[in-house]
């Protein structure tokens, strides 16, 4: 039986957009004050962590990735006119190393996205979400770039590619994301394929919704492919999705424990097929967001208690040690960084700072470079008629 409830409409809407703003800027407590205090312990907490400036201008970062082994990619978009002439253009950033400087990379014509992802060989694929019956997916490696379309399926209104992921070689290629086809209140998930040629739609298997979306996806080999995002439920509201891939075809996988609680998996990694992360959030009827991190351990996905207790998780990476994760709460108009790492002493928290910035800092993503993590982002300041967005990287 399939549904079609207001409340997942409005839910799997929300996710598809790219980040939203604070709704009301909020002032720097002043100094001497309980809040003031509790910020100044926070920052004293986590001086370990070194700001690196991006290139002057205002940015929002929507996505990070390492790539072609210590390159950092960091893609957003920007605001370019004024009033009636006002537009959107994409920007991307890289720097080396955990200590090299950020540089603005030029986007020729043609190329445009704001999801970033190694191609398995040294090159970065690039794409985002466009209206119509394909999306734009570039190639860039070795300063050149490539730029083919990926297909939606027939009747598409439009939609977009959120993940990538090498299946043994840069010629086996999985992409995954959603389309909505000519009904508005409809959202299906994605799947497409590079055979090194070209990009061929995948079938997928019928969930049974007319709600149901595709956020990331790992490859542990050809036969062995998992994708995550979330499906939308009788109740109205979504579930963590699962999609595995065994070399033939692609299933839902059972996940028994994880379809107690609403939610949404927009993060995977994957350190073999018997360690394999999952990350997103808890979202349902309390309306108060919560992180959710899952594990597979070759036999089931089971929940795991980060000691994160607000937010959204929108960055996952592997460390020499095990996982980590950030994110945000959004309280009273400001956001709030959040993060914790899995050590061998268990979760531990990652103490982001806080910006100084009036409507707080929003990490959208995490790397690891040499045994040192990067957390990338955006600050948020300004009014509500004059929003300021800046980009900010801190690296320990």
């Amino acid at each position: 039986m399939r549904h079609r409830t207001t409340a997942t409409t409005l839910l799997l809407t929300a996710a598809l957009l790219a980040a939203a703003a604070p709704a009301r800027a909020q002032s720097v407590p002043p100094p001497g004050t309980q809040a003031a205090q509790a910020q100044a312990a926070q920052a004293a907490q986590a001086r370990t962590w070194r700001t690196d400036p991006f290139p002057a201008g205002e940015a929002t970062v929507r996505s990070a990735a390492r790539v072609g082994g210590r390159t950092t990619w960091a893609l957003g978009s920007r605001t370019v006119g004024e009033g009636r002439e006002q537009t959107s253009v994409d920007v991307a950033y890289t720097r080396d190393g955990a200590d090299g400087p950020w540089r603005e990379l030029a986007l020729p014509a043609g190329v445009d996205g704001t999801t970033v992802t190694p191609d398995g060989s040294g090159g970065t694929w690039v794409t985002g979400s466009r209206q119509g019956g394909s999306v734009s997916v570039s190639r860039y490696r070795a300063g050149r770039w490539q730029t083919q379309e990926a297909p939606l399926p027939a009747h598409a209104l439009g939609g977009g590619l959120n993940g990538f992921a090498t299946a043994g070689s840069p010629d086996d290629v999985w992409a995954v994301g959603y389309y909505q086809p000519d009904d508005y209140l409809t959202f299906y998930g994605v799947i497409d394929h590079w055979d090194g040629k070209a990009w061929q739609q995948v079938p997928t298997p019928d969930l049974g919704t007319d709600y149901w979306t595709l956020s990331a996806v790992v490859a542990n080999s050809p036969s062995d492919v998992w994708a995550s995002g979330n499906v939308g439920n009788e109740d109205g509201w979504p579930r963590p999705l699962l999609l595995h891939y065994d070399g033939r075809s692609w299933s839902r996988a059972a996940t028994p424990q994880l379809d107690t609680r609403p939610g949404e998996f927009t993060n995977l990694v994957a350190a073999g097929p018997d360690d394999i992360w999952a990350a997103g959030a808890e979202i349902g009827p309390s309306h108060r967001d919560e992180p959710t991190v899952a594990h597979y351990d070759g036999h089931s996905w089971t929940y795991q208690e980060t000691g994160i207790d607000a937010g959204r998780l929108y960055g996952l990476v592997r460390t020499p040690n095990g996982v980590a994760v950030v994110g945000a709460s959004l309280t009273d108009s400001v956001y709030r960084p959040t993060g914790a790492q899995l050590t061998r002493r268990g979760w531990e928290p990652l103490d982001i700072p806080q910006s100084t910035t009036s409507g707080g800092r929003r990490p959208v993503g995490i790397v690891s470079t040499a045994g040192r993590l990067t957390v990338i982002g955006t600050d948020y300041s300004g009014t509500d008629g004059e929003q300021v967005e800046a980009p900010f990287s801190l690296t320990r």
